[in-house]
């Protein structure tokens, strides 16, 4: 195929006025992109979570070069196509210094090629929509000479940075209900920037869920099971904050195996639509067959099903296990869930030990609800040997004794908008 590369460069560069143009606000991931480093900078996350903008506007002020391989004028490349692009890219930009390489996903052994730049010591960041974008070939070729970064759409701190909101916890009347109305909104609408730069939101999340399913999953693993495939999409993301069973999956879309749901729950996963929290169980057999799912965006709770309403409850308990994730990797803790006669929302382990138990509700202003939450947390201690409990919820802080056990209850909004080390 004759391709000008040229050509599509220089249409590429001419969209990096209009990307650095929109609005934005400071990423929490911003301050660990080492730019200047010999290791790769890779930026993996959903689609429009921000990742192309967040490396534009670091590189911003160095010379760089940018190549997007999300164009449909740079499918299907091979080795030369590579070296004839790279020439291409000094031809359009001249020396630099720097390379962003965009959804480098889409290209095959796309890792020789980056290897080769490291060699000629130009500083690589490289974004992917796809969570094994260093599968075990790539890895064992950047033998360990990259750094991951993992973007989500906009945290609660975020977003009220967004909205031009202090995120900051305050006591008075008035900040606290202002956070609330916010906290509300954050709830239904979620965290993809452009949804808060003007998007109609339910058109913009119907169609980014349908995108994601039909090119990052349909296309990428050739799915030939098309309408299950996206049935069980819906499926799963109006099922958010509850354990998963593969067997019945398997019998209501009629699929062949418990294998199948599996292969196709880890493509919704590589593609980060959906994460799923393991249960906790020294017995690793249980921990890896047992699962709860959640969205990766409160946005999509429901988009596909129709529903105008989502459950808030179990969106609550989506958006604090969002935070729990986005805490783990800063502070090197797992986080499970933990089942018997009875549920545990969240099991903190560090350092081969459970540290801590989280439950989830929306309100525990129901004497019923709260006996559940404590009768829960006290049977999970025991069977854990742990005393740190907590209950986040909308109501207000306090503690509570029971059975010999302290259990804090959080404000969630409140918990959200502490410094990790404060959370865990």
């Amino acid at each position: 195929m004759n391709r000008n590369y040229k050509q599509i460069l220089t249409e590429q560069k001419a969209e990096i006025p209009v990307i650095l143009s929109t609005g934005w606000v400071k990423r929490e991931q911003e301050d660990i992109i080492k730019i200047n480093s010999r290791l790769v900078q890779i930026i993996t996350g959903i689609r429009r979570s921000g990742k192309s903008t967040l490396a534009h506007r670091l590189l911003a002020g160095t010379r760089y070069a940018y190549i997007n391989f999300d164009d449909e004028r740079l499918v299907n490349l091979g080795a030369s196509d590579l070296n004839r692009i790279l020439e291409s890219a000094y031809s359009v930009y001249g020396e630099f210094t720097h390379l962003l390489l965009d959804e480098i996903q889409n290209v095959d052994s796309w890792h020789l090629f980056v290897n080769r730049l490291l060699r000629n010591r130009i500083h690589i960041i490289l974004t992917g929509s796809n969570s094994r974008l260093l599968n075990n070939e790539s890895a064992s070729h950047l033998t360990g000479r990259y750094s991951v970064i993992y973007l989500f759409p906009f945290s609660f701190s975020e977003f009220l940075t967004m909205r031009g909101l202090n995120p900051i916890w305050k006591e008075t009347a008035r900040e606290k209900g202002i956070l609330l109305k916010a906290f509300n909104e954050y709830v239904i609408s979620g965290g993809f920037p452009e949804i808060h730069t003007g998007e109609d939101q339910k058109s913009y999340l119907s169609n980014l869920f349908e995108a994601i399913v039909t090119r990052d999953i349909i296309y990428r693993y050739k799915i030939r099971n098309i309408r299950t495939i996206k049935d069980l999409a819906i499926m799963l993301a109006d099922k958010f904050s509850g354990e998963i069973s593969y067997n019945r999956l398997k019998n209501l879309l009629s699929l062949g195996s418990e294998n199948t749901v599996k292969n196709y729950l880890s493509y919704f996963e590589e593609a980060w639509l959906f994460m799923t929290l393991p249960k906790f169980s020294y017995k690793k057999q249980e921990s890896l067959r047992y699962r709860k799912i959640y969205n990766i965006d409160t946005g999509f709770s429901g988009i596909r099903s129709g529903k105008n309403i989502p459950d808030y409850g179990r969106n609550i308990e989506n958006i604090a296990f969002l935070q729990l994730v986005r805490n783990s990797g800063r502070l090197n803790f797992e986080v499970y869930y933990f089942k018997k006669n009875y549920e545990v929302d969240f099991v903190i382990y560090k350092n081969r030990k459970v540290t801590e138990l989280i439950q989830v509700a929306s309100s525990i202003a129901d004497d019923r609800t709260l006996k559940r939450e404590i009768r829960s947390l006290i049977s999970a201690a025991n069977d854990l040997n742990t005393d740190k409990l907590t209950i986040l919820t909308l109501d207000e802080d306090m503690e509570i004794q029971s059975d010999g056990k302290r259990i804090e209850i959080r404000n969630i909004i409140k918990w959200m908008l502490e410094q990790p080390e404060q959370n865990c």
